[in-house]
């Protein structure tokens, strides 16, 4: 695209293409339920494994608490039952021996003078009989309080530990505190392990939610993306595609909108079509006839003594073209909102029986019978009077056209609570079940209300449809083989 400057010179212009990050449905659908399946596994993933890791650590806490009190439980027995002290330290011995062995744990036994008296574990002899540099630790179990902690002894150990504290009671007093250490690598390579196996239950999970996400985004996209390239030659005018609808969810009931939308598309086009026909070939008529007469004057073919004759015939034809060219713009400003209702009270009988007038050559040409019905001589309705007037007139114009000769023709009006019911009536052929449904419809078979020997209804009918409309009001048809055709609509009564 070439513009130019405030200097004059041409400066080409190109448009730039944004680029966009995921171009598809799917992979907008596919990045987005991965991500959400990422997060969502990595949250509860480390939820989980630091829930467990609390609740193992908590879980071996409470074993070597326990074990610290049945070791406690020995030496209260010294007291108690009188026990020898070796019987009481063999029993210690062996449930120390074992918790080292379950646990990895090294227990000690300290006395008051915070001094070793018992160690257990390959490292502490060593501090056997020494005295421990952690006195603040060392006071609170003395005090009674049982301790837990994973600091404080880092200087007796190369890894790090987990320690309880439990204070030992000989004859009521606190004599000795229990010190149990279990190496937190220890604890922790359980832990470690049933993240591993959390981990790889994890990813098989995701994996199997991967191929699932895979298929749904897929299946999801595909019909959209058919419906995408359905919609394009729907727009370009192929009317005949059509989308096959698997399932009863959203994305099957828009399919389904689609493919019904292009068989209404379809009808119109073809309704189109013909009216553009059949409205050429009501303009060149006239207009043929109109030229002819013309030319004929001009040249002297017709003699001057019938020249108003042939001028009149010209007359009539223009002023059906103009009719017919005022139709189709009324048409078309009704349809696009652009006359609005001017509703104010009129006596709706009076302008029946004023529109009838304008029959009466009509009606002595085919000695049609005109019968009107009403219940008072006044009817006093709220509506737009020239529109509704327009109603009458196309209805009663499609009435006289399609009456049999010697025929009837019938209007009555019925009051019931705030309506009044307007029926007017023709005997002759009746309409098909398929035309009742089609001939409100723009475009349908407008070339069958050419000339009085045609079958069907006009453009005429579609400005009775858009005025009722307009109005909020009903609008029907009633034929039935063998009897009169029937067109009805309703107005508000004052």
């Amino acid at each position: 695209m070439e513009h130019k400057n405030s200097m004059g010179s041409r400066v080409q212009v190109r448009k730039v293409k944004k680029r966009v990050l995921f171009s598809s449905l799917f992979n907008k659908l596919l990045t987005l339920y991965i991500g959400i399946l990422i997060v969502t596994f990595v949250f509860f993933f480390t939820i989980f494994s630091n829930a467990f890791q609390r609740y193992y650590v908590d879980y071996t806490e409470n074993i070597m608490i326990k074990q610290a009190e049945l070791i406690a439980e020995e030496y209260q027995k010294v007291g108690e039952m009188h026990q020898s002290i070796s019987s009481v330290l063999d029993r210690v011995t062996l449930r120390i021996k074992v918790l080292d062995s379950y646990l990895d744990a090294t227990t000690w036994i300290v006395g008051k003078d915070h001094k070793m008296q018992m160690v257990s574990g390959k490292e502490d002899s060593m501090i056997l009989d020494r005295k421990l540099a952690n006195p603040e630790i060392i006071e609170k179990v003395f005090e009674g309080n049982i301790i837990s902690r994973e600091t404080g002894f880092e200087q007796y150990f190369s890894t790090p530990v987990l320690t309880v504290g439990y204070p030992i009671e000989i004859g009521g007093q606190v004599e000795l505190a229990l010190f149990i250490h279990t190496p937190m690598p220890q604890i922790l390579t359980l832990i470690d392990e049933v993240r591993s196996i959390l981990a790889k239950a994890v990813l098989v999970t995701a994996g199997i939610i991967f191929i699932l996400i895979y298929y749904t985004s897929k299946r999801m996209s595909k019909p959209l993306k058919e419906m995408n390239q359905v919609a394009k030659k729907i727009a370009n005018g192929d009317f005949a595609k059509r989308i096959d609808v698997e399932g009863e969810d959203e994305i099957a009931q828009l399919g389904e909108s689609l493919n019904y939308m292009a068989e209404e598309l379809d009808k119109i086009d073809a309704n189109r079509k013909a009216f553009i026909a059949n409205v050429s070939h009501d303009m060149r008529s006239p207009l043929t006839s109109i030229q002819g007469f013309v030319t004929a004057i001009l040249d002297g073919t017709i003699p001057p003594e019938k020249h108003d004759k042939y001028l009149r015939i010209v007359l009539n034809e223009s002023q059906r073209m103009i009719k017919m060219t005022n139709d189709i713009l009324e048409l078309s400003r009704m349809e696009e909102g652009n006359l609005p209702l001017k509703k104010m009270e009129f006596n709706l009988h009076e302008m029946i029986r004023d529109l009838l007038d304008n029959f009466e050559q009509i009606t002595k040409d085919k000695e049609v019978k005109v019968d009107v019905l009403f219940d008072k001589k006044e009817q006093m309705v709220f509506a737009d009077p020239e529109k509704i007037a327009r109603v009458v007139q196309n209805l009663l114009d499609n009435a006289f056209k399609f009456v049999n000769n010697q025929g009837t023709i019938e209007v009555e009006t019925v009051a019931k609570q705030n309506k009044v019911w307007v029926y007017i009536r023709n005997s002759g052929p009746s309409i098909s079940k398929e035309d009742q449904k089609n001939i409100w419809e723009r475009f349908y078979k407008s070339d069958l209300s050419r000339g009085k020997d045609k079958t069907g209804m006009g453009i005429g009918l579609v400005i009775v449809k858009e005025t009722i409309r307009q109005h909020n009001e009903e609008l029907g048809i009633i034929s039935n083989e063998g009897e009169p055709v029937t067109f009805y609509f309703t107005l508000s009564k004052v």
